[in-house]
């Protein structure tokens, strides 16, 4: 018989119940129907997929999936890949919904062995790819199954694990389920509906407002050819680690400020909280990340930071405040960007830095330079993130 592993059973619940035809979130500490950065989301990963060829979960945007862990070598696999046989069965010929398995036994399941596996089971779908099966390193995907996706595993039978997740097209976790229960995988189909149901109503709207754009100049692309922004990774307000990598397909916009600046950071911060109510306002939360980065980061640690942003309504799952060494945060500034951050003994406060709002595109590219103190110039940014957004640059 499959167990559940612990937190699946008493934290987070075998199923979440359904809410007003929508599907719960969940965090840590349990579920939630309000969207915040405490939701859980998976973090990106590169695998091997059962063809051999790197597998990115890039390629899992817009997709919604069912995650499952086991060997193909497990006592249990014959229960639990008939399981997964009637999502797959019911969804063969759809694209946006798949299935990824991740292995417990990296060393037994080579590509080859996976490749098999899979043929086995999708002879009936409408097209190759609905079922992927990972590989590689295998500490690498147990670091996936623990951070990712929160399965505390039973140290005397580490192997069983019977959790499925539901992860939907922004790959966030939306549904949890016991791999030996019928009633749960019914469940899931039917809650991949709902979420089928989310992303159609979320096309038609950006579909409306494409067209409404769609007579708009495009915006041009700032800085040298081919330059993007660099990675990078600071500490945000709960000290906790934020990087290019939390901020993915999203846009960006982005400013340097110091919390105690006695002339243009208090202006700019408040406009970066009007565009962060903008964002609220427009449905484009999850979709656009605000990082102001201090250049002030003795001083700004980040309790510090944290109450600076309590003052100004910050809500962390739009908008990070970020601080970290000194000439990391200038370098990203100067070269990252190309903006001004120099220490000045005749600047107020004691350092020089741009007033400027930078737009960062999905891929990295600068977008546009606007002035972070002027109302206009902040609701024609809102506007070009907008822009961006519907038009899918």
């Amino acid at each position: 018989m499959l167990a559940l592993p612990l937190i699946g059973l008493m934290v987070l619940g075998v199923h979440g119940e359904h809410h007003f035809n929508t599907l719960p979130y969940y965090t840590e500490s349990g579920t939630t129907e309000t969207f915040s950065e405490l939701v859980q989301r998976v973090k990106p990963f590169t695998l091997t997929s059962h063809h051999g060829a790197p597998f990115d979960s890039k390629t899992l945007d817009g997709k919604v999936w069912i995650a499952a862990f086991f060997a193909t070598d497990a006592p249990h696999v014959a229960q639990v890949t008939k399981q997964l046989l009637w999502p797959n069965f019911r969804y063969r010929d759809e694209s946006d919904v798949t299935t990824v398995c991740f292995t417990l036994n990296a060393v037994h399941d080579t590509p080859e062995v996976l490749a098999k596996y899979v043929e086995r089971n999708t002879r009936y779908n409408g097209f190759d790819g609905k079922w992927q099966f990972l590989t590689g390193e295998q500490a690498e995907i147990d670091a996936i199954i623990g951070e990712s996706f929160m399965i505390e595993r039973d140290p005397a039978d580490p192997d069983n694990i019977a959790t499925l997740w539901l992860v939907d097209s922004k790959g966030y976790l939306r549904g949890v389920y016991h791999a030996a229960s019928e009633d749960a995988i019914k469940d899931a189909v039917e809650d991949i509906a709902l979420l089928q149901k989310e992303m159609d109503e979320a096309a038609y709207a950006k579909k409306k407002r494409a067209e409404d754009l769609a007579d708009r100049p495009p915006l041009p692309v700032l800085g040298p050819a081919g330059h993007t922004v660099p990675p990078f990774a600071f500490l945000d307000s709960d000290s906790v680690e934020f990087s290019h990598h939390d901020c993915s397909g999203q846009l960006r916009v982005i400013d340097f400020f110091f919390t105690t600046c006695p002339t243009i950071c208090p202006i700019m911060s408040s406009q970066m909280a009007r565009l962060q109510t903008g964002i609220e306002a427009k449905g484009l939360d999850g979709a656009v990340r605000l990082i102001s980065h201090s250049v002030d980061p003795e001083h700004d640690t980040p309790s510090q930071l944290k109450a600076y942003g309590e003052r100004l309504g910050q809500d962390p799952a739009v908008w990070k405040l970020l601080t970290g060494k000194k000439e990391d945060l200038y370098d990203l500034a100067r070269n990252g960007y190309f903006l001004t951050a120099i220490e000045s003994d005749t600047a107020a406060g004691g350092i020089f830095h741009s007033d400027i709002f930078a737009l960062v595109d999905r891929s990295g590219r600068i977008r546009g330079y606007y002035d972070g103190t002027d109302t206009k110039e902040v609701d024609q940014l809102l506007e070009a993130v907008e822009q961006l957004w519907a038009l899918n640059e």
